[in-house]
């Protein structure tokens, strides 16, 4: 592995870590730097995704300059750290540009739907940042940075999946939900602008469960298999999500309800999913980790996230909240160790083959 990969990496992990245990602090629970528990979205967003994202489009380019743009978003946590929050957030919007001009460079080499759109997602990361630096209100930039995170994992999909035998038609359908998405993320987000937010991600999530490759990829095994279901649950959390929207009324709980459905078992869902890809192409790695213990951390979050959505719901004591969190932040510190560890010994089998 190259020196610089594990740097950009060792930041990437140090987001996430640190945006956790903000998590926790936002909770209620009494964790290191209470000074940061505003920005747990940032820091997830911006610090952990944004750079992990990044690096990995990044690489394939070979251009040294682009990698200022994650080493701008994880080096965000050491600003945010020090109260500077308005550089923190200059930082944010240079490291989400750098990735806008990424995506032109792949545009450049190769015109087609899934990059147009993994650069709309860019674009809306990059408003998304613009956003809070104005408003400095964090509800102003999640849905831009829900956007973001989907449009990304949506082009991801539909490059994993261009050779099924889907018609331009279906495709032009999928667009048209993304489009109704955007819209509703431009309109103001209560009123109509939530009925199409909410109605467009539980038409996504359709389209998705219909002609993504999990309804080829379930019946078959070992990490075939984990990914497929991994991806399911991901699109039945999407569904949820959109339905939360249009159903549940304004308030706090509500909102927590939305945005952690959205991250928790959309967005993590992906991870998992694509986790034993995407960590050892990062590496460098042509491995691909598997053992059925991946499949304990994926239920452990779930989980959480129901115990967080009942809670939330039925406006329970503080200690049910809290729970959730621990075991949302335990189950993705196991999945990563568990990714560690067998990235590990499928790099030693392969050495030794």
């Amino acid at each position: 592995m190259q020196p610089h990969k594990f740097f950009f990496l060792f930041f990437a992990v140090l987001n996430l870590i640190l945006g956790m245990l903000t998590g926790l602090g936002r909770l209620g629970i009494s964790v290191p730097l209470p000074e940061i528990y505003i920005h747990h979205g940032a820091i997830m967003v911006g610090g952990f995704l944004g750079s992990l994202i990044a690096l990995e489009k990044v690489i394939p380019l070979k251009k040294k300059i682009f990698y200022i743009g994650p080493l701008l978003s994880g080096g965000s946590l050491l600003v945010f750290i020090s109260g500077n929050f308005e550089v923190a957030v200059v930082l944010l919007i240079l490291a989400s540009l750098s990735f806008v001009l990424v995506y032109t460079t792949y545009l450049q080499r190769q015109f087609n739907m899934y990059l147009i759109l993994a650069a709309m997602g860019a674009c809306c990361w990059l408003v998304g940042n613009i956003l809070l630096l104005w408003k400095r209100f964090y509800p102003m930039a999640f849905p831009w940075w829900m956007a973001f995170l989907l449009f990304t994992i949506v082009s991801e999909r539909l490059e994993l999946s261009r050779f099924l035998p889907t018609t331009k038609s279906q495709k032009n359908w999928l667009l048209f939900f993304i489009m109704l998405f955007t819209l509703g993320v431009l309109v103001p987000f209560h009123g109509v602008g939530t009925v199409i937010t909410g109605l467009s991600l539980v038409l996504i999530s359709v389209w998705l469960l219909r002609f993504d490759v999990i309804r080829i990829t379930l019946k078959k095994k070992e990490l075939v298999r984990f990914t497929a279901i991994a991806l399911t649950t991901g699109y039945i959390a999407l569904m949820l999500d959109g339905l939360f929207i249009l159903a549940l009324s304004d308030s706090v709980n509500s909102y927590d309800i939305i945005v952690h459905t959205f991250f928790l078992g959309f967005v993590f869902s992906m991870i998992f999913a694509h986790g034993p890809i995407i960590l050892p192409g990062v590496l460098g790695l042509t491995v691909r980790p598997y053992h059925p213990l991946f499949y304990l951390p994926l239920i452990l979050l779930l989980s959480s996230l129901l115990m967080r959505i009942g809670a939330d719901a039925l406006i329970l004591p503080f200690e049910f909240r809290a729970l959730s969190g621990w075991i949302s932040m335990g189950s993705i510190i196991l999945y990563f160790l568990l990714m560690i560890t067998f990235t590990i010994r499928a790099f030693r089998h392969a050495k030794a083959d």
